[in-house]
């Protein structure tokens, strides 16, 4: 018996490297190399102290208690997607090194279902995945999933909750830039507190829900009266770049691309460019993930990049592969050495018998 302990603990180094190896290289290595590995064709340079920089976070969706499978399983499952978000998140922070962070709603996956002491554990959350950020210097917007919309009506209790936690804030004003939130979900007309547009500046509209793909009459009133020169969206969990009209919201043109990577163009009088940032969690459903990364000069020049995020799901699955495989061969080995300690145990008792009762010893 100990003869097939040493051969099966000989046999667990292989398949143990194996998933050692799996674990350094999907758990650490791709996450402390996504700079270089998904963001290195990014021509924009976010050293310049000049221009200001925004990080966009779009449809985070931090997992709540009602929809996870319970117990163990609904417990890691929050835990791997908070952790993923945070990991990657730490590196858009450090790469971009922003001026102001932006949230794009959709912040909490059952905001709009949660009892009061659920959305404070969540907000806690929240604060501990985007740990980084000054939150004095980022700007929030709230989701369907935070406040209702999608399935049912938003009920008035849920926005003010929402902005008990994460700041009623209308209009914020940073250097030449000028930000507006706006409130699709419930036509709130809140936006009206935001002054006329300083011609000294450039204006910003924060919308969970894209505003110019969904014309409206709320976007008809909202358009002419904000006279916005950029529009940073989320919720449809894709990235795209959509030029309208300035004076009243009208679609130019829009990007071929479904997964636009990177765009750059010049603020004008005329143009109302939007910006769909993807969601950064692995859970929406969808194989693309990242965050937007916008740059402004005071010319009126933007770039902007999406960093595009690994594939969690490719991750898991190759994980699993690891798993099966070795499992397998683990099986095999131990049914080929039990087979052999048992043919070799009766060739044992025979030799043992010949040994010492062969009466040519006698």
């Amino acid at each position: 018996m100990n003869i097939l302990c040493k051969k099966f603990r000989h046999t667990l180094k292989c398949p143990l490297l194996l998933v050692l190896s799996s674990i350094i290289l999907f758990e650490w290595l791709e996450y402390s190399f996504t700079p270089l590995l998904y963001w290195s064709r990014i021509s924009t340079d976010y050293s310049s102290q000049d221009d200001v920089k925004l990080l966009i976070v779009g449809d985070p969706q931090l997992l709540g208690y009602h929809y996870s499978p319970p117990g163990l399983l609904g417990m890691i499952c929050c835990w791997d997607a908070d952790r993923y978000v945070r990991k990657t998140f730490v590196k858009a922070y450090n790469y971009v090194n922003p001026d102001i962070v932006i949230f794009l709603g959709d912040n909490l996956d059952e905001g709009e279902i949660a009892s009061d002491d659920d959305f404070l554990s969540y907000f806690h959350r929240f604060r501990h995945v985007f740990r980084e950020v000054d939150f004095n210097r980022a700007l929030i917007v709230p989701g369907d999933n935070d406040i209702g919309g999608e399935g049912s009506i938003p009920q008035p209790f849920f926005e003010k909750r929402f902005n008990k936690y994460f700041r009623d804030d209308v209009f914020t004003h940073y250097q030449f830039l000028e930000f507006v939130k706006v409130n699709y979900i419930t036509h709130s007309n809140r936006y009206h507190f935001a002054p006329n547009v300083s011609e000294s500046n450039f204006r910003i509209i924060l919308s969970h829900i894209p505003l110019t793909p969904s014309y409206s009459t709320f976007v008809s009133r909202v358009i002419p009266y904000l006279k916005p020169h950029v529009i940073l969206s989320a919720h449809d969990h894709k990235s795209q770049h959509i030029v309208a009209e300035r004076k009243t919201g009208v679609i130019i043109r829009t990007s071929h691309m479904t997964d636009v990577t990177s765009c750059s163009f010049n603020i004008s009088d005329f143009n109302i460019h939007e910006i769909t940032v993807p969601t950064c969690s692995y859970r929406m459903g969808t194989l693309k993930m990242g965050y937007g990364a916008l740059k402004i000069s005071k010319s009126g020049e933007v770039s902007y990049n999406v960093l595009w995020l690994p594939s969690r799901f490719r991750q898991l699955i190759i994980h699993l592969f690891v798993l099966i495989i070795v499992s397998v061969y683990l099986l095999i080995h131990f049914a080929k050495c039990c087979m052999r300690q048992n043919n070799g145990g009766s060739y044992f008792q025979l030799y043992t018998q010949n040994r010492y009762f062969n009466p040519s010893n006698v």
